[in-house]
């Protein structure tokens, strides 16, 4: 008799436990999205184009998880520099409201490419860093979202070659050009 007690508490409380699965589900948890830049200096003969991919998923309301893949271009002073990177990162939205959203990501970058010379010389090109990037999301609808980032806290490494390429190493709050990203971000 005990047993046949125990085993419909425990059929009870699974189905409580199930019917609550189910009242929290949400639907709208991956997003897929992006950054694209382009900037041409006719003073200095210089090419830059950026184009960031990026995929996460939502665990909820405060925390994402998610990473950007990212090429990146360069051309200045008769060297080029193409470099292909990865950026894992942890999003915590410190505000929220309907539409406005401020977040900060917790990221880790790898970066490998390669720096051409004049001559057809190359070298490999390699960056990594460990940081902080402070950005807003704005929702246009229950899918869209525009997102800004700006600047980035935290050290970056960078090679002989990338540092040729236009990287720099060091640690410290920066913006500019190349720390501040447009984008916008699809949820499904």
């Amino acid at each position: 008799m005990k047993k046949l007690i125990a085993l419909a508490l425990l059929a009870v409380s699974a189905a409580g436990a199930v019917q609550a699965e189910e009242i929290t589900i949400d639907t709208n948890k991956i997003y897929v999205g992006g950054a694209v830049g382009f900037w041409r200096d006719i003073t200095e003969h210089s090419t830059q184009v950026a184009i960031k991919p990026e995929i996460g998923y939502k665990l909820n309301p405060k925390y994402y998880v998610g990473a950007s893949l990212g090429w990146y271009h360069n051309y200045e002073d008769h060297t080029s520099y193409n470099m292909f990177n990865i950026a894992p990162y942890i999003r915590y939205n410190f505000y929220r409201n309907n539409k406005v959203s401020v977040f900060v990501d917790g990221t880790v970058e790898v970066g490998l490419g390669r720096t051409g010379y004049e001559g057809g010389h190359s070298d490999l090109a390699a960056t990594y860093g460990i940081g902080f990037r402070p950005g807003v999301s704005l929702a246009l609808n229950n899918h869209f979202s525009l997102i800004a980032k700006v600047g980035f806290l935290g050290y970056k490494g960078a090679n002989k070659a990338a540092r040729n390429g236009g990287e720099h190493s060091g640690f410290g709050f920066g913006v500019d050009a190349n720390d501040i990203q447009f984008g916008f971000n699809y949820t499904f």
